[in-house]
């Protein structure tokens, strides 16, 4: 047939392979776009192709920081977002707990 032929050409196959890639790429960033949390059994049925390949593709674009997030591996889920964010909040209401503590030990030094 004309598709294998072309497919055990290695020079086209490695081709393919890059542009099947590619469109994959594409086509995951369209999809998870309008989430913050979503389940890669989900993307793999959206996408048609495995969970192994979502999570691997995930990966990779994560450590080529073109998304912010991380997988939960045990949920099997991504999320995405700056964690560093959530960090932040904390530090801010932890600091804020600090000066409410020290109004109330100056306020209870002057009354007691």
């Amino acid at each position: 047939s004309n598709r294998r032929t072309i497919m055990d050409d290695p020079f086209i196959r490695n081709y393919i392979e890059d542009l099947l890639k590619n469109i994959r790429t594409q086509v995951l960033l369209k999809l998870i776009k309008p989430y913050t949390r979503i389940r890669i059994p989900f993307i793999s049925q959206e996408l048609n192709f495995p969970e192994k390949d979502v999570e691997q593709l995930l990966v990779s674009l994560i450590l080529d920081n073109r998304i912010q997030g991380h997988i939960d591996q045990v949920n099997k889920l991504l999320e995405r977002g700056d964690r560093s964010k959530g960090m932040r909040k904390y530090q801010a209401i932890d600091k804020w707990n600090t000066q409410l503590k020290n109004i109330y030990q100056t306020v209870s030094n002057r009354v007691g």
